[in-house]
């Protein structure tokens, strides 16, 4: 796996968590947990290069989501998401993205 996949995989999960119009200090402690107890090569500068690549951005969720090749990368972005997003408690706009991204990875799935 790459960086720029590592730091796709934070967007996508950047990206959930802000529909709601702000990453809480708590999504993103559970976003930088998760990651560093998943990839040795994850650190905070990595981390904070990704968030700001990603609110220097005009990109949608589904540009992030076409960078991950990889089914295990994936699979885990989408369970990096949908905790971070939960916790400060799931509100309905990142419930809509999350959706957004599971509909994503089962139409890969199944092509």
């Amino acid at each position: 796996m790459s960086i720029e996949e590592l730091k796709s995989c934070i967007k996508v999960a950047a990206c959930v968590c802000g529909r709601d119009g702000v990453i809480s200090e708590a999504e993103e402690q559970k976003l930088f947990q998760m990651l560093g107890e998943k990839f040795t090569e994850f650190d905070e500068e990595l981390f904070e290069s990704a968030l700001t690549e990603f609110f220097d951005s005009d990109k949608q969720i589904e540009d992030y989501l076409e960078l991950l090749v990889d089914e295990d990368l994936r699979r885990f972005t989408l369970l990096l998401a949908e905790t971070s997003a939960g916790a400060d408690g799931l509100e309905i706009t990142e419930n809509i993205a999350l959706e957004k991204a599971y509909m994503n990875y089962a139409a890969k799935r199944h092509a």
